[in-house]
């Protein structure tokens, strides 16, 4: 059932195996090379911090085993102004009592979104939240921002969190 919800999904929203994510707007985030508190060294490789901006929902960056309050920058055009974010979190699943269905677990639990303010020499907090992300969590600003670098700090988190994409978009 799950696996035909993705489908459908992927269908609709024009995903393809080996492509990039539908834009929805101008990515300004794609392909520059983040840096995180830490990155899973055991097929590091694997989980390299470089995915979190790749367009892609096959590769993955994961926190280092121990790291379960990690975070990653994503350096920014200062120029260049967004007011949405897409994240795809990396969800752990495990087989239902019924033996058939899945059950998909959030990493993450709570976690916030900051932007680096030049003038002031320090983070601001955009964005906060207490809920599990899902899958998907898309968040629309109201008003545009313009940064250098944007930081996406995990608060509270029950394994390594692990994200497969963070897309900094500018939608007009």
């Amino acid at each position: 059932y799950e696996a035909n919800q993705a489908i459908a999904l992927a269908k609709r929203t024009g995903i393809k195996k080996g492509k990039p994510l539908p834009k929805n707007g101008k990515m300004i985030s794609l392909d520059v090379m983040p840096e995180a508190s830490s990155v899973q060294q055991h097929k590091a490789d694997l989980y390299n911090v470089k995915y979190i901006t790749d367009g892609g929902m096959t590769t993955r960056w994961m926190a280092a085993q121990n790291d379960t309050l990690a975070s990653f920058t994503i350096p920014l055009n200062p120029d260049e102004p967004f007011n949405k974010i897409s994240i795809f979190e990396y969800c752990d699943m495990k087989r239902a009592k019924d033996h058939f269905s899945n059950i998909r677990t959030n990493r993450i639990q709570s976690y916030q979104i900051d932007i680096w303010v030049e003038d002031e020499n320090e983070w601001l907090t955009v964005y906060m939240s207490d809920v599990p992300m899902g899958d998907c969590k898309v968040i629309k600003f109201p008003n545009e921002y313009k940064t250098s670098k944007l930081r996406f700090k995990v608060l509270k988190a029950i394994a390594p969190p692990s994200i497969n994409e963070l897309s900094v978009i500018y939608k007009k």
